[in-house]
């Protein structure tokens, strides 16, 4: 089976997009989800955003309460 490489939005060192972070990327999420999250101010354009372990966990925090209330929906 063949793998694509995934590119991260202007991240070719392979950092977290998030300021003044500068962890190795751990997951990638889109980026409308995360321009919801106040806490989070991520820099470069595209459609994701590559984020490390710490920033991710913030991100979860965030939205836990919306995605409780997706999951009400199914």
């Amino acid at each position: 089976m063949k793998r694509r490489e995934i590119s991260f939005s202007n991240t070719s060192d392979g950092s977290c997009d998030s300021t003044n972070c500068n962890n190795p990327i751990k997951r990638s999420v889109s980026r409308k989800k995360v321009d919801l999250v106040s806490d989070l101010k991520v820099e470069g354009t595209g459609k994701k955003v590559g984020l490390c372990q710490e920033c991710y966990r913030i991100f979860r925090k965030s939205t836990k309460k919306e995605r409780e209330m997706e999951s009400f929906g199914r």
